[in-house]
């Protein structure tokens, strides 16, 4: 059995601090080392301290009076505590609380002595803590201990997280907790198994006790099966507390924990099932195997649903032939995915979850449908993106980046970072003699501590100042606020104090006798550079009077306002100091290590004449070149080293090849990618492999793609077919649907008015999609004149090739072309955050240009993608586009609110006024699951209705407040018909077609269509048109044809109103009402980002575009 080393955390005291009105207190000072674990542990009102004393584990419940963490110190109550600290834990109710505990318990526990005392079996859902007899846990002593524990008892059980006692992990002081809306938080923050001494613990219900056998059946313990049990002792109310305060984040758990109900004494029920069974014996020859296979035979050529009911589907029955394509379609709403992915891929989740294990399956909620047979193992393939993380490379989602870094690992010759000399494969340099460890991948990787570049942090940029946005109004004089950093400098002349970072300025003006009334776009070079950079020792002087009247001169020289920031940036707190600065910094490459994300050790290993960045830079055409090249350039011994590894790679380059994304490589980062690539990407790495007997089920795998692109698709999944899978989509577009073998149509319309099975039969004959051509009349300078245009000159960003492209104002706009080509370069990381800027707004993104013109015409800019509205339960259509705020003050009105005195704030489930007690207006409670996502049941107390009872007695036309969270949006409208800003408000879902989802539909049941719906609701709710821009990015994803047809008459109302409409499309019903196209290509990646056309869109003459 593995030794268990506890190490100290820190020391305390007991101090008098009788002048705060405190007798005594404890001070805590923890070891300098684990100061960030501190971070966030002042969010909670008390706290968990451990201590070690000998052989025995001690742990003291106490409350939080004050966190120091600049010296590390934690001031609690004065607590008599013994031995040196070994661990900190955030108090939760819902981990220390018990409810209804009357029962006094008398026996003393069973104490760590030097090694574990036993350990936790996982027999069923409660499981045994076994006691191991030793020398210094004999038997007598075990018994003697248990027969004093009962059923029903409570015990506090401290066990290892054996898993996480690794010397690396142990170092750890940061984490982000597995729970939603959590921030990063210190590790004495958090109760996460990687911290100095992995040491947890829990309270558990004792079901049964065994003391011949020496174990205790309990239940509530929430580690891992063979988790090693240091100590268990009776349960104590001293950790109870009241006004316990925790963070928002886990504000919404339970006040007390909760135990799954014991199934009982495991032999009295089997000798009751065997009782019952033995009375009488019945025959039923349909359950005898023959009539099984039989069945089997069905099941081999069709899965078969029986009446599905979840969310809109009306008791459905349908059957899918296996190994063919079938085509799931219907209007937007209609329950296509309800059917494909809550029905049948949640119900192959749970029969293989039954199969493997009974306790998984138990965590996965009942299907609603009655039966479904001839199921297979499913793959699910939705309309999620791959992330935003920084740190995500296509290297890293495919796994291709990690048989790269094998391949240096095992073949790659070293350079010495010292003396730039070859390393002898002992690894000592002959030059110099530096020493160095065996070449691991870890070497290569820019998420390893160890080998990331140290001043980037493995990022390949960073945070420099931008000169140019320190001034941001350069027609203003400096002393009139030409920029924000020094504010009116005109007052501080008038009344100079001591402030030297505003008086810098006017000191170096006075020295160099510059006139600080011009603007500052005419202030000399010299003055500006000096202002910028310093004077580079030179001393200038200020006199100034402060408050008390007193007279002084100040004599520096200038730090410069560049120097400054960086100062900031560098030495103080980098969270906080980002956030001040944040108006002023870009990203930029790293100079350290020049955007190759590593230290030198990494950079500088090669095969033949490559080192390792600039293979994970190359393309992969040129890459897969590269490892036939290289190859046949090893030695023998390294061929036979090698060969596995080139054979691997070579594969996974050939799937993204075979994707189009040949011209990717795989140091690209994820968020960089255009939806049509990350798509693609996504599709590369989920059908490569050679699985058979399969059932894929894909939401809209045409996301994203350029008609041209169908095609590599349409053939990856009829190669899915000819392996003798089944494919389930759900589609609109043509080309998907005459490919399919079969189709299954869902409606007749949305939300309750769906849920149907229309049809259900073979695709007849099969007609290849006709190619939608489009026609430019010729730009003419005059024709352009007509307008107000927005243009830009210059752009080069990402793959774009020095464009220069025109919008013209108050007209639709349609920028198309294949994936890849530019469209999210040019319009989300140029148009948008350029404007932001010029509107005086924050913006971090890339934006590459010489020139822009126009901007003067546009007053404001509304960017919408298809990013989530929220996360958790909480988020809603209704708050999200403000109607729900509208409908609140318009409670709060009614007589009968203000008779029982409530307001706008009492009909918000978000404040603690008049949401209910126990779920704090969710509706649901969370479950812990600690280190997996929580699991959320209904509310009993409110019956998942969000709010106090005093408040629903409030009533409109009979409907409470929670009744129109219930209801659809459509319904909600015609309650308010006679109130016309909220009426109005909600008649535009019903125009966007999405009238049919609920008012308090949870954001986490919404697709991406939907959400970007309701983003448009918004901002088209707040009736600003003249001189506004709105930038869609692919709108019409997941409609059908009416749905589309309902945008372009919204989107043409808002150009008839003097609105500037952008949208990124590849929709031929969307393009063909454009005023304005910009086609880009003429192919992806480096082949991409030029202008091919750009014009007037003329149905029917002259020049052809997007074939």
């Amino acid at each position: 059995m593995k030794k268990i080393e506890f190490q100290s955390i820190g020391d305390y005291e007991i101090i008098n601090m009788a002048g705060e009105g405190k007798d005594g207190i404890t001070k805590i000072t923890l070891k300098k080392v684990f100061q960030k674990a501190m971070i966030k542990l002042g969010d909670f009102s008390h706290c968990i301290v451990f201590t070690k004393d000998k052989n025995r584990i001690f742990c003291y419940g106490v409350k939080i009076y004050k966190l120091l963490e600049k010296t590390s110190e934690i001031l609690i109550n004065e607590v008599n505590m013994k031995g040196e600290i070994i661990d900190i834990k955030p108090y939760f109710p819902c981990e220390e609380r018990l409810e209804n505990v009357y029962k006094n318990q008398i026996h003393t526990g069973i104490y760590f002595n030097g090694n574990p005392i036993g350990e936790y079996l996982f027999f069923s859902k409660s499981g045994v803590i076994q006691i191991n007899e030793s020398e210094y846990l004999p038997k007598y002593k075990i018994e003697s201990v248990l027969e004093k524990i009962e059923k029903g008892d409570y015990l506090r059980v401290l066990w290892w997280f054996d898993r996480f006692d690794k010397k690396e992990l142990r170092k750890n002081c940061m984490c982000n907790p597995p729970y939603e809306n959590a921030p990063k938080c210190g590790i004495f923050a958090t109760r996460s198994p990687v911290r100095p001494n992995p040491i947890a613990s829990t309270v558990v219900r004792v079901d049964d006790v065994d003391k011949y056998n020496n174990y205790i059946r309990v239940c509530g313990f929430d580690g891992f099966e063979n988790s090693q049990i240091l100590q268990i002792m009776p349960y104590s109310d001293v950790t109870v507390f009241k006004d316990v305060r925790v963070p928002e984040w886990v504000d919404h758990w339970t006040d007390y924990k909760v135990f799954e109900e014991s199934k009982g004494d495991i032999e009295a029920i089997i000798c009751k099932v065997k009782d019952d069974v033995d009375e009488e014996i019945v025959f039923v020859p349909e359950l005898e195997p023959e009539s099984v296979w039989n069945l089997d035979k069905i099941n081999a050529i069709e899965i078969s649903v029986e009446n599905a009911y979840v969310h809109n589907l009306k008791n459905i029955s349908v059957k899918i032939p296996k190994n063919k394509i079938t085509v799931f379609t219907g209007v937007s709403g209609s329950g296509k995915s309800s059917l494909a992915f809550d029905t049948i891929y949640h119900e192959s989740q749970k029969q293989f979850m039954d199969l493997v294990s009974s306790d998984f399956s138990m965590d996965i909620n009942e299907s609603k449908v009655k039966k479904i047979t001839g199921l297979q193992p499913a793959i699910a393939i939705e309309q999620k993106n791959l992330g935003r993380n920084p740190r995500s490379t296509v290297g890293s989602v495919t796994k291709t980046g990690n048989l790269l870094k094998l391949l240096y690992a095992t073949i790659g010759e070293r350079t010495c970072p010292q003396c730039y000399e070859l390393v002898s494969e002992n690894n000592v340099c002959g030059q110099c003699g530096s020493i160095y460890f065996d070449l691991t991948q870890a070497v290569f990787s820019y998420n390893d501590p160890d080998h990331m570049c140290p001043t980037c942090k493995g990022l390949g940029e960073e945070l420099q100042i931008d000169v140019e946005r320190i001034v941001s109004n350069p027609n203003k004089s400096i002393l009139d606020g030409a920029s924000v950093w020094w504010g009116n400098l005109r007052k501080h002349r008038e009344n100079p104090n001591a402030n030297w970072m505003r008086g810098e300025v006017l000191a170096l003006a006075d020295d160099m006798k510059e006139n600080l009334e011009v603007p500052f776009k005419e202030l000399t070079e010299n003055f500006k550079k000096q202002l910028f950079y310093g004077t580079n020792g030179r001393e200038v002087s200020l006199s100034y009077v402060n408050s008390n009247g007193r007279k002084g001169i100040i004599t520096r020289p200038v730090e410069g306002v560049v120097n400054t920031m960086n100062r900031l940036l560098r030495n103080n707190n980098a969270d906080k100091s980002i956030a001040n600065l944040e108006q002023y910094i870009v990203k930029k490459k790293c100079s350290h290590c020049n955007g190759e994300r590593l230290k030198k050790d990494g950079r500088l290993v090669k095969i033949g004449l490559t080192r390792y960045p600039e293979a994970a830079n190359m393309n992969i055409s040129k890459l897969k070149n590269w490892c036939h090249q290289i190859y046949n350039t090893l030695s023998t011994e390294k061929k036979d080293k090698s060969k596995i590894i080139f054979m691997k790679t070579l594969y996974q380059l050939k799937k993204m090849e075979q994707v189009g994304l040949n011209y990717l490589s795989l140091n690209r980062s994820v968020p960089s990618l255009s939806g049509g690539e990350a798509q693609r990407l996504k599709i590369a790495t989920q059908f490569g492999s050679d699985l058979t007997n399969i059932l894929y089920i894909m939401d809209e795998p045409s996301k994203g793609l350029h008609p041209r692109d169908y095609q590599f698709l349409i053939e990856v999944i009829q190669d899915l077919k000819k392996l003798n899978n089944t494919v389930i989509m759900v589609e609109h577009k043509k080309a998907f649907i005459d490919m399919a073998d079969y189709l299954v149509e869902v409606g007749p319309r949305a939300g309750k008015y769906g849920g149907e099975i229309l049809r259900a039969e073979e695709v007849p004959d099969k007609k290849g999609s006709n190619t939608d051509i489009f026609h430019f009349r010729p730009t003419k300078d005059e024709m352009i004149s007509r307008n107000r245009i927005l243009a830009l000159k210059g752009v080069t960003t990402n793959n774009l090739k020095n464009i220069d492209i025109r919008i013209p104002l108050s007209k639709l706009t349609c920028v198309i072309g294949v994936s890849g080509s530019g469209k999210s370069s040019l319009v989300s990381k140029t148009i948008y955050p350029a404007i932001l800027k010029n509107l005086g707004k924050k913006s971090d993104v890339i934006r590459e240009y010489k020139e822009i013109c126009g901007v003067d015409n546009l007053k404001e800019v509304y960017y919408v993608n298809q990013n989530p509205i929220g996360k958790t339960p909480r988020s809603i259509p209704g708050t999200y586009s403000g109607v729900f705020d509208l409908i609140r003050d318009f409670y709060a009105k009614l007589e009968d609110a203000k008779k029982k005195r409530l307001t706008k704030e009492h009909f918000s489930f978000n404040s603690k006024k008049g949401q209910c007690s126990e779920c704090k207006g969710a509706g649901q409670i969370a479950v812990p699951m600690h280190f997996m996502p929580d699991i959320y049941t209904t509310c009993k107390k409110c019956n998942g209705r969000r709010y106090d009872d005093k408040i629903l007695e409030v009533t409109y036309k009979g409907y409470s407040i929670s009744d129109l969270l219930e209801m659809e949006i459509n319904e909600v409208k015609e309650v308010f018909r006679d109130e016309k800003k909220i009426f109005d408000m909600l008649d535009m879902f019903h125009r966007l077609g999405i009238s049919y989802i609920k008012l308090g539909q949870s954001a986490t049941t919404l697709s991406g269509g939907e959400a970007q719906r309701i983003k448009l609701a918004k901002q088209l709710g707040l009736g600003k048109t003249k001189d506004v821009l709105y930038i869609l990015d692919e709108p019409t994803t997941g409609l059908d044809d009416e749905n589309v047809k309902k945008l372009i008459y919204i989107l043409k109302e808002l150009t008839n109103n003097g609105a500037t409409v952008i949208v990124i499309e590849h929709n031929p019903l969307l393009i063909q009402q454009a005023d304005w196209i910009i086609e880009m290509g003429p192919d992806g990646g480096n082949l991409g980002g030029y202008v091919v056309n750009e014009g007037w869109l003329n149905n029917g003459t002259n020049k052809d575009i997007g074939h």
